[in-house]
Protein backbone atom coordinates (compact mmCIF):
# COMPACT_ATOMS: atom_id res chain seq x y z
CA UNK A 1 0.00 0.00 0.00
CA UNK A 2 2.89 2.32 1.16
CA UNK A 3 4.16 2.18 -2.85
CA UNK A 4 0.98 3.52 -4.60
CA UNK A 5 1.58 7.10 -3.74
CA UNK A 6 5.53 6.70 -4.66
CA UNK A 7 4.15 4.56 -7.85
CA UNK A 8 2.44 7.54 -9.26
CA UNK A 9 4.66 10.34 -8.28
CA UNK A 10 6.68 8.66 -10.01
CA UNK A 11 4.35 7.96 -13.26
CA UNK A 12 3.41 12.12 -13.20
CA UNK A 13 7.75 12.32 -12.77
CA UNK A 14 8.12 10.59 -15.95
CA UNK A 15 5.36 12.29 -18.01
CA UNK A 16 6.51 15.76 -16.75
CA UNK A 17 10.05 15.79 -17.39
CA UNK A 18 9.73 15.29 -21.51
CA UNK A 19 7.74 18.32 -21.28
CA UNK A 20 9.94 20.50 -19.43
CA UNK A 21 12.90 19.25 -21.25
CA UNK A 22 10.56 20.29 -24.70
CA UNK A 23 10.18 23.57 -23.57
CA UNK A 24 13.50 23.98 -22.81
CA UNK A 25 14.71 23.57 -26.42
CA UNK A 26 12.00 25.18 -27.65
CA UNK A 27 13.25 28.42 -25.90
CA UNK A 28 16.93 27.10 -27.51
CA UNK A 29 15.24 27.27 -30.76
CA UNK A 30 13.36 30.70 -30.96
CA UNK A 31 16.52 32.53 -29.14
CA UNK A 32 18.60 31.15 -32.05
CA UNK A 33 16.42 31.73 -34.83
CA UNK A 34 16.50 35.10 -33.52
CA UNK A 35 20.13 35.54 -33.58
CA UNK A 36 20.26 34.12 -36.97
CA UNK A 37 17.90 36.73 -38.38
CA UNK A 38 18.67 39.57 -36.49
CA UNK A 39 22.51 38.66 -37.98
CA UNK A 40 21.00 38.16 -41.38
CA UNK A 41 19.47 41.69 -41.51
CA UNK A 42 22.39 43.09 -40.15
CA UNK A 43 24.68 41.81 -43.02
CA UNK A 44 21.73 42.16 -45.47
CA UNK A 45 20.72 45.33 -44.48
CA UNK A 46 17.14 44.00 -44.80
CA UNK A 47 14.32 46.18 -43.30
CA UNK A 48 11.97 43.38 -42.27
CA UNK A 49 12.02 39.61 -42.27
CA UNK A 50 8.91 37.39 -41.01
CA UNK A 51 9.69 34.11 -40.08
CA UNK A 52 7.21 30.86 -39.66
CA UNK A 53 8.73 27.68 -38.36
CA UNK A 54 5.92 24.79 -37.26
CA UNK A 55 7.40 21.54 -36.41
CA UNK A 56 3.80 18.99 -36.40
CA UNK A 57 1.45 20.92 -34.19
CA UNK A 58 3.59 23.08 -32.18
CA UNK A 59 4.78 26.79 -33.72
CA UNK A 60 7.96 27.77 -32.44
CA UNK A 61 8.50 30.62 -34.12
CA UNK A 62 5.81 33.18 -35.88
CA UNK A 63 6.88 36.33 -35.49
CA UNK A 64 8.41 39.76 -37.83
CA UNK A 65 11.69 41.81 -37.46
CA UNK A 66 11.82 45.36 -38.40
CA UNK A 67 10.16 47.44 -40.24
CA UNK A 68 7.85 46.49 -43.10
CA UNK A 69 7.61 49.95 -44.38
CA UNK A 70 10.49 52.37 -43.49
CA UNK A 71 8.85 55.43 -44.51
CA UNK A 72 5.60 54.53 -42.09
CA UNK A 73 8.01 53.38 -39.29
CA UNK A 74 5.32 50.27 -39.37
CA UNK A 75 6.36 46.92 -37.58
CA UNK A 76 7.00 44.02 -39.65
CA UNK A 77 4.49 40.43 -38.19
CA UNK A 78 3.51 37.36 -39.20
CA UNK A 79 0.53 39.05 -40.64
CA UNK A 80 2.48 41.51 -42.79
CA UNK A 81 2.05 40.22 -46.46
CA UNK A 82 4.82 40.46 -49.09
CA UNK A 83 5.19 39.75 -52.55
CA UNK A 84 6.28 36.14 -52.61
CA UNK A 85 7.72 36.35 -56.40
CA UNK A 86 8.37 32.73 -58.19
CA UNK A 87 6.65 30.79 -54.60
CA UNK A 88 3.53 31.52 -57.04
CA UNK A 89 4.93 29.00 -59.29
CA UNK A 90 3.37 26.02 -57.35
CA UNK A 91 0.58 27.52 -56.83
CA UNK A 92 -0.01 27.54 -60.90
CA UNK A 93 1.25 23.96 -60.51
CA UNK A 94 -1.33 22.34 -58.22
CA UNK A 95 -3.99 24.84 -60.70
CA UNK A 96 -2.79 22.45 -63.51
CA UNK A 97 -2.56 19.34 -61.65
CA UNK A 98 -6.30 19.76 -60.54
CA UNK A 99 -7.59 20.29 -63.66
CA UNK A 100 -5.38 17.20 -64.89
CA UNK A 101 -7.19 14.96 -62.43
CA UNK A 102 -10.69 16.19 -63.50
CA UNK A 103 -9.16 15.28 -67.13
CA UNK A 104 -9.82 18.94 -68.60
CA UNK A 105 -5.68 18.84 -69.27
CA UNK A 106 -3.51 16.12 -70.19
CA UNK A 107 -0.25 16.45 -69.23
CA UNK A 108 1.54 15.28 -72.53
CA UNK A 109 -0.97 17.45 -74.66
CA UNK A 110 1.08 19.87 -76.87
CA UNK A 111 0.60 23.70 -75.71
CA UNK A 112 -0.60 24.04 -79.06
CA UNK A 113 -3.89 22.52 -78.31
CA UNK A 114 -4.74 25.35 -76.12
CA UNK A 115 -3.04 28.25 -76.96
CA UNK A 116 -2.97 28.12 -80.95
CA UNK A 117 -1.44 31.10 -81.52
CA UNK A 118 1.83 30.84 -79.56
CA UNK A 119 4.75 29.61 -82.08
CA UNK A 120 6.73 26.62 -81.03
CA UNK A 121 9.11 26.55 -84.17
CA UNK A 122 7.97 23.50 -85.45
CA UNK A 123 8.74 21.78 -82.54
CA UNK A 124 6.29 19.91 -79.79
CA UNK A 125 6.08 21.26 -76.35
CA UNK A 126 3.67 20.24 -73.58
CA UNK A 127 2.47 20.93 -71.00
CA UNK A 128 4.59 18.66 -68.75
CA UNK A 129 7.73 20.77 -70.14
CA UNK A 130 6.47 23.71 -68.86
CA UNK A 131 5.78 22.36 -65.90
CA UNK A 132 9.31 20.95 -65.64
CA UNK A 133 11.30 24.17 -67.18
CA UNK A 134 12.28 21.15 -69.94
CA UNK A 135 10.13 23.60 -72.53
CA UNK A 136 13.46 25.33 -74.06
CA UNK A 137 11.04 28.10 -74.22
CA UNK A 138 13.04 31.23 -73.82
CA UNK A 139 12.81 33.00 -70.72
CA UNK A 140 11.40 36.57 -71.39
CA UNK A 141 13.22 38.09 -68.21
CA UNK A 142 16.12 37.44 -69.85
CA UNK A 143 15.22 39.78 -72.34
CA UNK A 144 16.59 43.05 -72.17
CA UNK A 145 13.94 44.94 -73.73
CA UNK A 146 11.71 43.44 -70.94
CA UNK A 147 13.12 45.72 -68.39
CA UNK A 148 12.13 49.30 -69.98
CA UNK A 149 8.81 48.58 -69.99
CA UNK A 150 8.42 47.53 -66.59
CA UNK A 151 6.21 50.05 -65.72
CA UNK A 152 3.57 49.46 -68.39
CA UNK A 153 0.17 46.82 -67.46
CA UNK A 154 0.62 44.07 -69.76
CA UNK A 155 -1.95 41.02 -70.85
CA UNK A 156 -0.36 37.39 -70.44
CA UNK A 157 -0.11 37.43 -73.92
CA UNK A 158 1.59 40.46 -74.28
CA UNK A 159 4.27 39.03 -71.41
CA UNK A 160 4.85 35.88 -74.07
CA UNK A 161 5.47 37.82 -76.98
CA UNK A 162 8.68 38.62 -75.79
CA UNK A 163 9.94 35.44 -76.82
CA UNK A 164 7.61 34.61 -80.26
CA UNK A 165 10.41 35.23 -82.59
CA UNK A 166 13.28 33.56 -80.64
CA UNK A 167 13.64 29.92 -81.41
CA UNK A 168 13.58 27.59 -78.53
CA UNK A 169 16.73 27.06 -76.32
CA UNK A 170 16.94 23.19 -76.64
CA UNK A 171 14.74 20.56 -78.10
CA UNK A 172 11.98 19.74 -75.22
CA UNK A 173 12.67 17.32 -72.60
CA UNK A 174 16.77 17.24 -73.40
CA UNK A 175 17.41 19.98 -71.05
CA UNK A 176 16.44 22.24 -67.82
CA UNK A 177 16.29 25.77 -67.73
CA UNK A 178 13.82 27.88 -65.73
CA UNK A 179 11.50 29.27 -67.14
CA UNK A 180 9.51 32.59 -66.32
CA UNK A 181 7.55 32.08 -69.93
CA UNK A 182 6.57 28.66 -69.29
CA UNK A 183 4.79 29.36 -66.20
CA UNK A 184 3.24 32.18 -67.75
CA UNK A 185 1.82 30.01 -70.21
CA UNK A 186 0.41 27.72 -67.88
CA UNK A 187 -1.63 30.74 -66.14
CA UNK A 188 -2.85 31.05 -69.62
CA UNK A 189 -3.65 27.50 -70.33
CA UNK A 190 -5.89 27.71 -66.41
CA UNK A 191 -7.66 30.84 -68.10
CA UNK A 192 -7.98 29.09 -71.34
CA UNK A 193 -9.23 25.67 -69.64
CA UNK A 194 -11.26 26.83 -66.99
CA UNK A 195 -13.15 30.18 -68.74
CA UNK A 196 -11.64 32.44 -65.44
CA UNK A 197 -9.55 34.92 -64.84
CA UNK A 198 -6.12 33.30 -62.94
CA UNK A 199 -6.46 35.09 -60.13
CA UNK A 200 -10.28 34.20 -59.53
CA UNK A 201 -9.69 30.76 -60.15
CA UNK A 202 -7.13 30.50 -57.23
CA UNK A 203 -9.09 32.89 -55.28
CA UNK A 204 -12.40 30.10 -56.20
CA UNK A 205 -9.89 26.72 -56.07
CA UNK A 206 -7.57 27.59 -52.79
CA UNK A 207 -7.75 30.40 -51.25
CA UNK A 208 -11.25 30.35 -49.90
CA UNK A 209 -11.51 26.60 -49.66
CA UNK A 210 -7.98 26.86 -47.50
CA UNK A 211 -8.76 29.94 -45.27
CA UNK A 212 -5.92 31.44 -47.03
CA UNK A 213 -7.54 35.12 -45.83
CA UNK A 214 -4.42 36.77 -46.92
CA UNK A 215 -3.62 34.93 -49.88
CA UNK A 216 -4.21 37.27 -53.32
CA UNK A 217 -3.36 38.07 -56.30
CA UNK A 218 -1.04 41.19 -55.76
CA UNK A 219 -2.46 44.53 -55.73
CA UNK A 220 -0.37 46.96 -58.30
CA UNK A 221 -0.03 49.39 -55.70
CA UNK A 222 -1.60 48.31 -52.16
CA UNK A 223 -2.23 50.92 -49.48
CA UNK A 224 -3.40 48.24 -47.17
CA UNK A 225 -1.07 49.15 -44.10
CA UNK A 226 -0.72 45.23 -43.71
CA UNK A 227 1.69 45.20 -47.03
CA UNK A 228 5.14 45.16 -47.14
CA UNK A 229 7.21 47.82 -48.97
CA UNK A 230 9.86 46.45 -51.16
CA UNK A 231 13.64 47.81 -51.19
CA UNK A 232 16.44 47.24 -52.86
CA UNK A 233 19.80 47.03 -50.35
CA UNK A 234 22.74 44.79 -52.22
CA UNK A 235 23.84 48.17 -53.63
CA UNK A 236 25.09 48.78 -50.44
CA UNK A 237 21.98 51.52 -49.46
CA UNK A 238 18.58 50.47 -48.37
CA UNK A 239 16.30 52.23 -51.23
CA UNK A 240 12.56 51.66 -52.58
CA UNK A 241 13.20 49.18 -55.13
CA UNK A 242 12.56 50.01 -59.06
CA UNK A 243 8.40 49.84 -60.39
CA UNK A 244 7.58 46.39 -61.77
CA UNK A 245 3.79 46.25 -63.08
CA UNK A 246 2.20 43.80 -61.05
CA UNK A 247 0.23 42.14 -64.44
CA UNK A 248 3.95 41.20 -66.04
CA UNK A 249 4.56 37.93 -63.34
CA UNK A 250 1.32 37.39 -63.84
CA UNK A 251 0.98 33.18 -63.20
CA UNK A 252 5.06 32.83 -62.58
CA UNK A 253 5.42 35.03 -59.59
CA UNK A 254 2.30 37.88 -58.78
CA UNK A 255 1.05 36.32 -55.62
CA UNK A 256 1.32 37.85 -52.34
CA UNK A 257 1.31 35.84 -49.05
CA UNK A 258 2.24 35.70 -45.53
CA UNK A 259 4.36 33.27 -43.75
CA UNK A 260 1.01 32.01 -41.92
CA UNK A 261 -0.74 31.50 -44.95
CA UNK A 262 1.70 29.60 -46.34
CA UNK A 263 2.38 27.42 -44.01
CA UNK A 264 -1.24 26.54 -44.01
CA UNK A 265 -0.74 25.98 -48.10
CA UNK A 266 1.81 23.89 -47.60
CA UNK A 267 -0.22 21.55 -44.48
CA UNK A 268 -2.88 21.42 -47.14
CA UNK A 269 -0.62 20.57 -50.16
CA UNK A 270 1.06 17.50 -47.62
CA UNK A 271 -2.73 16.38 -46.34
CA UNK A 272 -4.12 16.17 -49.83
CA UNK A 273 -6.62 18.89 -49.68
CA UNK A 274 -5.30 20.46 -53.07
CA UNK A 275 -4.14 17.79 -54.92
CA UNK A 276 -4.38 14.13 -55.02
CA UNK A 277 -1.26 12.11 -54.01
CA UNK A 278 -0.14 11.05 -57.50
CA UNK A 279 -0.13 15.11 -58.59
CA UNK A 280 1.66 15.79 -55.20
CA UNK A 281 4.61 13.07 -56.04
CA UNK A 282 5.14 14.69 -59.14
CA UNK A 283 5.31 18.11 -58.04
CA UNK A 284 7.65 17.15 -55.27
CA UNK A 285 9.83 14.20 -57.23
CA UNK A 286 12.67 15.03 -59.50
CA UNK A 287 12.09 15.51 -62.89
CA UNK A 288 13.69 13.20 -65.57
CA UNK A 289 15.23 14.45 -68.77
CA UNK A 290 14.46 12.06 -72.47
CA UNK A 291 17.86 10.50 -71.67
CA UNK A 292 17.04 9.42 -68.68
CA UNK A 293 19.34 11.72 -66.10
CA UNK A 294 17.63 13.48 -63.19
CA UNK A 295 16.86 17.30 -62.91
CA UNK A 296 16.83 19.06 -59.51
CA UNK A 297 12.94 20.03 -60.40
CA UNK A 298 9.64 18.64 -59.70
CA UNK A 299 6.04 20.78 -60.83
CA UNK A 300 6.81 24.54 -59.11
CA UNK A 301 8.74 22.91 -56.27
CA UNK A 302 12.69 21.68 -55.64
CA UNK A 303 13.47 18.37 -54.11
CA UNK A 304 16.42 18.19 -52.39
CA UNK A 305 18.02 17.29 -48.91
CA UNK A 306 19.43 18.81 -45.72
CA UNK A 307 21.49 16.94 -43.30
CA UNK A 308 20.79 13.87 -45.22
CA UNK A 309 16.91 14.31 -44.83
CA UNK A 310 14.22 15.08 -47.42
CA UNK A 311 13.89 18.54 -48.07
CA UNK A 312 11.23 20.45 -50.44
CA UNK A 313 10.97 23.68 -51.21
CA UNK A 314 11.07 27.15 -53.25
CA UNK A 315 12.63 30.36 -53.35
CA UNK A 316 10.92 33.50 -54.85
CA UNK A 317 12.47 36.74 -55.88
CA UNK A 318 10.74 39.88 -57.46
CA UNK A 319 11.62 43.57 -57.58
CA UNK A 320 11.98 44.48 -53.81
CA UNK A 321 11.13 41.07 -52.45
CA UNK A 322 12.57 37.86 -51.96
CA UNK A 323 11.42 34.86 -49.89
CA UNK A 324 12.29 30.83 -49.48
CA UNK A 325 10.01 28.51 -47.91
CA UNK A 326 11.04 24.64 -47.44
CA UNK A 327 9.08 21.71 -45.43
CA UNK A 328 11.14 18.16 -43.95
CA UNK A 329 8.90 15.45 -44.50
CA UNK A 330 10.44 13.15 -42.14
CA UNK A 331 9.71 15.94 -39.58
CA UNK A 332 6.98 17.29 -40.58
CA UNK A 333 8.83 20.70 -40.01
CA UNK A 334 8.33 24.03 -42.12
CA UNK A 335 10.35 26.97 -42.20
CA UNK A 336 9.05 30.08 -44.27
CA UNK A 337 11.11 33.20 -44.40
CA UNK A 338 9.76 36.27 -46.34
CA UNK A 339 11.76 39.35 -46.84
CA UNK A 340 11.17 42.85 -47.99
CA UNK A 341 14.63 42.99 -49.51
CA UNK A 342 16.90 41.70 -52.24
CA UNK A 343 19.13 39.97 -50.34
CA UNK A 344 17.97 36.77 -50.73
CA UNK A 345 17.08 34.70 -47.50
CA UNK A 346 17.70 31.17 -48.60
CA UNK A 347 20.85 30.94 -46.53
CA UNK A 348 18.91 32.48 -43.39
CA UNK A 349 16.01 30.12 -43.85
CA UNK A 350 18.00 27.23 -43.97
CA UNK A 351 20.07 27.84 -41.30
CA UNK A 352 16.84 28.22 -38.87
CA UNK A 353 16.24 24.34 -40.31
CA UNK A 354 19.59 23.17 -38.93
CA UNK A 355 18.89 25.25 -35.71
CA UNK A 356 15.72 22.86 -35.47
CA UNK A 357 16.93 19.62 -36.72
CA UNK A 358 19.95 20.30 -33.92
CA UNK A 359 22.50 20.25 -36.77
CA UNK A 360 25.41 22.71 -37.24
CA UNK A 361 24.30 26.12 -38.86
CA UNK A 362 26.99 27.22 -41.64
CA UNK A 363 27.93 30.81 -40.26
CA UNK A 364 26.71 34.06 -42.50
CA UNK A 365 30.11 35.42 -43.72
CA UNK A 366 31.33 38.86 -42.57
CA UNK A 367 31.73 41.36 -45.12
CA UNK A 368 34.78 41.81 -46.76
CA UNK A 369 37.40 44.15 -46.10
CA UNK A 370 38.74 46.86 -48.29
CA UNK A 371 42.11 47.30 -49.00
CA UNK A 372 42.84 50.86 -49.62
CA UNK A 373 43.43 52.28 -53.21
CA UNK A 374 44.08 55.60 -54.54
CA UNK A 375 41.43 57.54 -55.70
CA UNK A 376 43.39 58.36 -58.96
CA UNK A 377 43.48 54.68 -59.69
CA UNK A 378 39.92 53.85 -58.69
CA UNK A 379 37.82 56.05 -61.04
CA UNK A 380 39.79 54.95 -63.89
CA UNK A 381 38.15 51.41 -63.39
CA UNK A 382 35.64 53.05 -64.32
CA UNK A 383 33.87 51.36 -67.71
CA UNK A 384 31.77 48.30 -69.72
CA UNK A 385 34.24 45.10 -69.26
CA UNK A 386 32.95 42.49 -72.05
CA UNK A 387 33.41 38.81 -70.92
CA UNK A 388 32.15 36.94 -73.82
CA UNK A 389 28.53 35.55 -72.29
CA UNK A 390 28.84 38.34 -69.12
CA UNK A 391 29.15 41.88 -70.29
CA UNK A 392 29.84 43.93 -66.65
CA UNK A 393 29.40 47.28 -65.70
CA UNK A 394 31.83 49.42 -63.62
CA UNK A 395 30.62 52.55 -62.07
CA UNK A 396 32.21 54.73 -59.27
CA UNK A 397 29.95 55.70 -56.75
CA UNK A 398 30.40 58.17 -53.85
CA UNK A 399 33.57 56.33 -53.88
CA UNK A 400 32.43 53.06 -54.09
CA UNK A 401 33.47 50.83 -57.22
CA UNK A 402 29.70 49.41 -58.21
CA UNK A 403 29.42 46.65 -60.83
CA UNK A 404 26.22 45.29 -62.64
CA UNK A 405 25.71 42.66 -65.22
CA UNK A 406 23.94 43.49 -68.68
CA UNK A 407 20.26 42.41 -68.25
CA UNK A 408 16.91 42.19 -67.04
CA UNK A 409 16.42 42.48 -63.95
CA UNK A 410 19.84 42.29 -62.58
CA UNK A 411 21.16 44.27 -59.69
CA UNK A 412 23.96 46.65 -58.81
CA UNK A 413 26.21 45.60 -56.33
CA UNK A 414 29.74 46.96 -54.63
CA UNK A 415 32.78 45.43 -55.01
CA UNK A 416 35.68 45.68 -52.69
CA UNK A 417 39.42 45.89 -53.64
CA UNK A 418 41.53 43.10 -51.95
CA UNK A 419 44.22 44.31 -53.17
CA UNK A 420 46.57 44.89 -56.28
CA UNK A 421 43.10 45.87 -58.45
CA UNK A 422 41.03 42.14 -57.52
CA UNK A 423 37.93 42.83 -56.18
CA UNK A 424 35.51 40.50 -54.43
CA UNK A 425 32.04 40.93 -53.34
CA UNK A 426 29.49 39.95 -50.33
CA UNK A 427 27.05 39.21 -52.95
CA UNK A 428 28.29 36.56 -54.08
CA UNK A 429 31.76 35.27 -52.43
CA UNK A 430 32.74 32.85 -55.22
CA UNK A 431 33.28 35.66 -57.55
CA UNK A 432 35.92 38.01 -58.61
CA UNK A 433 37.05 40.73 -61.20
CA UNK A 434 40.78 41.64 -61.34
CA UNK A 435 41.25 44.88 -63.36
CA UNK A 436 44.88 44.74 -65.29
CA UNK A 437 46.55 47.80 -65.08
CA UNK A 438 49.09 48.76 -68.13
CA UNK A 439 51.61 51.35 -68.01
CA UNK A 440 48.22 53.59 -66.11
CA UNK A 441 45.90 52.17 -68.38
CA UNK A 442 43.05 50.01 -67.34
CA UNK A 443 42.02 48.56 -70.76
CA UNK A 444 40.86 44.87 -69.50
CA UNK A 445 40.32 42.42 -66.99
CA UNK A 446 40.09 38.91 -65.77
CA UNK A 447 36.93 37.44 -64.20
CA UNK A 448 36.49 34.41 -62.72
CA UNK A 449 33.57 32.68 -60.64
CA UNK A 450 32.86 29.40 -58.43
CA UNK A 451 35.85 28.28 -58.91
CA UNK A 452 36.42 28.74 -63.13
CA UNK A 453 39.74 29.49 -64.48
CA UNK A 454 39.78 33.35 -65.22
CA UNK A 455 37.80 34.62 -68.11
CA UNK A 456 39.88 37.82 -70.18
CA UNK A 457 37.53 40.21 -70.94
CA UNK A 458 38.40 43.80 -72.64
CA UNK A 459 37.00 47.23 -71.61
CA UNK A 460 34.58 48.52 -74.33
CA UNK A 461 35.19 52.15 -76.10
Amino acid sequence: MRFAPLSLGLALFVVASPTRAQESNDAVIIARVDSLTKDYMALKKAPAVSIAVVRGKDTLVMKGYGLASREANRAATASTVYRIGSITKQFTAAGIMREVEQGKIMLDDPITKYLPDIPTHGRRVTVYNLLSHTSGVHNYTDKPEWVKRWGEEMTPRQIVAFVDRDTLDFAPGTKYSYSNTGYVLLGMILEKVTGQPYAAYLQKQFFAPLGLTQTSYCADRSKDPQFAEGYAATSGTVKPAEYLNITQPFSAGALCSTVRDLVKWHRALVDGRVVGARSYSLMTAADTLNNGSKINYGFGLVPGQLGGKRMIGHSGGINGFTTYGLYMPDENLNVIVLTNSDGGPGPLALNVTRAVLGIPVVPMPKPLVAVALADSLRDRLAGVYDFGELVLHITVEDGRVMGQPDGPGQPKFPLVHLGSLRFGTDLDRSMFITFINENGKISRAQFTQRGSPPVQGTRKP
